[in-house]
């Protein structure tokens, strides 16, 4: 399971501020809910908050919360139960628990876990779509080409700028949970692959035709190679910019949570 990058950003945060924070979590569910076990939603002492488990009367129960368990110093535990069993909706149960700067937050990390990370190759015009629904995804972004293109990748996370196209074999791939090759150019496509094939990276996405597509599993022995992705994407029927960043996040993001 992987933490939304925001909550990592409102952690540091908080932390440069001195605030205290309280995390709630969702611990139990029955039936239909919104948030699913392990959701989280974090508090901070100023009573600013990152993430989302619910209604706006939920949100503000949790802020509630927060507060008198910064105050008490000692977790609390609340349940949401429709008052309308007919409604479809399930019941919720959550639990919030204090951390204090005062001990850097001790505990914290075992429940805030690593963010997913996007490794993304090519830097032109047409990714900046990527890294925009990926940043709302809360991914880590990282873009890798050679001359790379600062001008589209200003919201990416990293930038990795490769002097020359075999510079890729010397780096270390093994930290990234994805990664896309939009390059649009076949020898360099050829190069990314191969180093991404070294790796035990889940998903490894291809942008191309069909026919291109068919060619690299035969050039590569991938017809049974379950982490390999080409054409890119799922076929959403639209094939704007947005679209296709959009048909990519949910083809990884189904990948990751192994709907596929």
């Amino acid at each position: 399971m992987f933490s939304n990058k925001q909550l990592h950003r409102f952690l540091a945060n908080s932390k440069e501020r001195k605030l205290d924070i309280a995390l709630t979590y969702v611990e139990k569910t029955t039936g239909s809910t919104f948030s699913k076990k392990g959701t989280l939603m974090l508090v901070n002492s100023n009573f600013e908050f990152a993430g989302v488990l619910g209604s706006g009367f939920l949100q503000e129960k949790v802020k509630e919360n927060s507060k008198d368990a910064l105050n008490l110093k000692e977790e609390i535990v609340f349940e949401s139960i429709t008052k309308d069993p007919s409604s479809g909706h399930g019941n919720s149960k959550y639990r919030t628990i204090p951390f204090y700067y005062e001990n850097m937050y001790e505990g914290i990390g075992k429940y805030i876990n690593k963010v997913f990370s996007l490794l993304i190759f090519g830097s032109g015009a047409h990714i900046s779509s990527l890294i925009s629904m990926a940043n709302l995804m809360g991914w880590k972004t990282t873009i890798i080409d050679v001359n790379l293109k600062k001008q589209f990748c200003k919201e990416a996370d990293k930038l990795i700028n490769l002097e020359k196209l075999e510079d890729i074999k010397s780096l270390n791939l093994f930290n990234y949970d994805a990664a896309v090759i939009l390059s649009h150019n076949p020898k360099t496509d050829d190069t990314y692959l191969e180093s991404l094939l070294k790796t035990d990276i889940s998903y490894i996405g291809l942008m191309g035709n069909k026919n291109n597509a068919k060619r690299k599993k035969e050039q590569f022995n991938l017809e049974n190679e379950k982490r390999f992705f080409a054409p890119i994407g799922i076929d959403i029927g639209s094939y704007t910019p947005e679209s296709i960043a959009l048909s990519i996040c949910s083809q990884i993001e189904a990948n990751k949570n192994g709907k596929l």
